[in-house]
């Protein structure tokens, strides 16, 4: 499945909290065997939520995963925003009303109108449960597209994906990686190796990530792919192995 992020929240934007929701989604979904095509990161605003929308279903998402902008303050519209995006009317609904409900009947507290409004979803949602906190997060599918919204804070993200991916993103493969830690080499010079062993194994991915400098190098080059081929294994594990002499030949080490 082809997976495009929306992180949303102007506390994003200005460094005040670090995006871990979508390193942490990303993760996720390629260890089930997806793909994540694109990350965005939007402030509370309509129109750029519903043009990041537009342009994740255009450009051929099978799944949008947002976060963020599902509570009871006046700036969380992502709600609003994803149903006006979509031409959809903004409904209470019965199934999240009830959640809602209960979350604060459980807390003794009374049900204002800003929690009555985290059970407003665009019409046609099925809400998802917080097992964490009190907003429910919700999914529904738009031109063959599925929309999965997730409150903002880490705990209830995880909790909820945890909870629920199964039923919009099953597992379909596994993510298999190989590492390689090269010493005495510039990652200048490793560059044409990497790219010659892309273009003979199209079917891995390999980054190399430099913890030194060029005159005293330490690399680690990470190999890998995402496949439900089990031999897929075998083949990124020989890639690795290649990679592993062809630096030995060329004058450098590989280290543990």
């Amino acid at each position: 499945m082809r997976i495009q992020i929306l992180s949303i929240g102007y506390e994003l934007l200005i460094g005040r909290v670090v995006n871990t929701n979508a390193s942490w989604l990303s993760a996720e979904a390629t260890r089930r065997g997806h793909t994540v095509e694109r990350i965005a990161c939007v402030g509370d605003s309509e129109s750029w939520i519903g043009s990041e929308l537009d342009y994740s279903i255009t450009s051929g998402a099978q799944i949008i995963i947002t976060t963020g902008g599902l509570g009871p303050t006046f700036d969380d519209i992502t709600a609003q925003a994803v149903a006006k995006a979509l031409g959809r009317n903004l409904v209470l609904n019965e199934a999240a009303f009830t959640m809602v409900a209960k979350k604060y009947e459980s807390l003794g507290l009374p049900l204002t109108p800003e929690r009555r409004k985290m059970a407003e979803l665009p019409e046609g949602s099925t809400p998802l449960e917080n097992p964490v906190g009190t907003a429910p997060g919700f999914t529904l599918l738009h031109k063959g597209v599925r929309i999965v919204c997730l409150p903002g804070v880490p705990e209830e993200v995880k909790g909820m994906f945890l909870k629920h991916a199964d039923t919009f993103l099953p597992q379909e493969g596994e993510l298999f990686e190989q590492s390689v830690r090269v010493a005495g080499l510039p990652e200048s010079t490793l560059a044409p190796l990497i790219a010659e062993l892309v273009r003979k194994n199209p079917y891995v991915y390999i980054k190399s990530h430099p913890k030194g400098s060029e005159g005293e190098s330490l690399i680690e080059v990470h190999v890998y792919t995402v496949s439900n081929n089990p031999r897929v294994r075998e083949l990124c594990s020989s890639v690795a192995e290649k990679l592993r002499a062809e630096v030995v030949r060329i004058g450098g080490r590989v280290v543990d």
